[in-house]
């Protein structure tokens, strides 16, 4: 009897041992592998970069090396080096990168952009080869749950090769020089859900908050995965804009005259300085006034009004976003957005030069004092505490308080920072419009 006892004993033992769930490092590097094999995949995104939230879906091709990125307004293909963009209209414009230096800083940017989106696990090791011993792993339903444990030398050290790549894409450069004095993390989290069954990553989760040379960047990534070797093909659609179209400059040289350089170094400027007025500072009318004489007076009205609108009404549309299923009302973020819209037009900012390569290269200097959005909220998280820890409000008037909260702050602004200046990327289009590839570029010095 004792024999068999011990004998069936042995036996739960062993059945105990081979349904015992595997090891985190284990899981990741399966997934990894999977990762680096795959022929297709479908992702929906949110990005939320300084409050500005961008929402879509990407479509990845691996095998013939093809690539669509949407974001609703506009989409993005590449298929190997080419590149074309589809407007909302339907129009389908190819690269306008007449040089092979434009061509390969269009690649630069495009895959640094998506990189992290399509394989982000690679992403991370590429960064941290031993990252995969840094994760907790919770077993939950059909998937495993893993949660980056990294100490504080190696959050500081993904952190600082992440922020790299956030500002390479930023500034179009090949390597930023960071000196570690000028960069501090205050806040990174990383959760990654992995389906037990087929091994893949299901949904990728990272917060992420630094300062780097005083500046505060926030970022708030959510990704989610299907269709994993299962994508539907993707449609190259025809070109209707053509760069013969566009009289572009001779693709042998980027030599451009005195004349040009200064034509363009001018005309970038009062680009610039005409887009600040009419989003920071919601003014159309001296928006009109400043832009280039390249656009027609209707077009300055256009151009002027709907930068104002779509800039308010996107910070609308993103508050209203990240305050779903919460009791704060239309209104009250209506009024949240005209509080933030008086605090921007207290700022002050100067254009200090441009130096123009191209008419796709153009970076213009800019000087700004910005506010302090970073001390804003810590005040308001710092009242809202001290209100719940006092009994004055109960947490279902959280939601609300800490909207009139923040337009007290934003109302009351009587401060600005220092000056900083940021390099912004502008462009002037065929037509002698201009635009400016990434308005987070200025709008990080007026929200600090």
């Amino acid at each position: 009897m004792k024999n068999y006892i011990f004998g069936a004993g042995f036996i739960i033992i062993l059945f105990l041992a081979g349904c015992s769930e595997p090891e985190a490092a284990e899981v990741l590097e399966e997934m990894e592998q999977l990762e680096q094999d795959m022929t297709s995949l479908d992702v929906k995104f949110e990005e939320n970069i300084e409050g500005e939230t961008l929402s879509g879906n990407g479509v990845f091709d691996f095998e013939k090396d093809i690539d669509y990125y949407n974001l609703g307004n506009f989409a993005l293909y590449r298929d190997n080096s080419d590149f074309l963009m589809e407007t909302a209209e339907g129009e389908v414009m190819e690269s306008f990168a007449t040089t092979t230096a434009d061509q390969e800083e269009l690649e630069h940017i495009f895959n640094n952009q998506l990189g992290r989106m399509k394989m982000p696990f690679a992403f991370f090791v590429s960064i941290d080869p031993d990252i995969h011993n840094k994760f907790d792993m919770e077993a939950r339903d059909e998937d495993y749950v893993l949660t980056y444990n990294g100490d504080e030398t190696d959050i500081e050290e993904l952190g600082r090769g992440i922020a790299e790549q956030t500002l390479r894409i930023t500034e179009g450069s090949e390597r930023v020089d960071f000196d570690p004095a000028d960069f501090d993390i205050d806040k990174f989290t990383l959760e990654m859900v992995i389906e037990k069954e087929t091994n893949h990553l299901q949904e990728m989760e990272q917060e992420f908050t630094y300062t780097f040379h005083d500046l505060t960047n926030d970022q708030n990534y959510l990704y989610t995965y299907s269709n994993h070797n299962d994508a539907e093909p993707i449609e190259i659609p025809a070109v209707t804009v053509t760069a013969e179209d566009t009289e572009p400059a001779d693709a042998e040289t980027t030599d451009i005259s005195e004349e040009e350089r200064e034509t363009l170094e001018t005309g970038a400027s009062d680009y610039l300085d005409a887009l600040i007025q009419a989003t920071v500072f919601q003014d159309a009318e001296a928006s009109i006034e400043r832009l280039p004489d390249t656009y027609s007076e209707e077009e300055k009205t256009t151009e002027a009004e709907t930068q104002r609108d779509m800039f308010k009404d996107i910070y609308i549309q993103n508050t209203e976003r990240n305050m779903q299923g919460t009791n704060v009302t239309e209104q009250e973020i209506i009024e949240l957005a005209d509080a933030v819209m008086y605090a921007l037009s207290t700022a002050d900012y100067e254009i200090v030069e441009a130096q123009a390569e191209s008419a796709d290269s153009i970076m213009v200097t800019v000087s700004i004092e910005g506010i302090s959005d970073t001390s804003i909220y810590q005040e308001v998280d710092q009242e809202l505490l001290e209100l719940i820890e006092n009994g004055d409000i109960t947490r279902e008037e959280v939601d609300s308080k800490t909207i009139e909260l923040l337009i007290e702050k934003y109302n009351a602004i009587d401060t600005l920072l220092p000056p900083v200046e940021l390099t912004v990327h502008v462009m002037q289009n065929p037509d002698g419009s201009y635009v400016v590839i990434a308005q987070d570029q200025y709008l990080a010095g007026f929200f600090q």
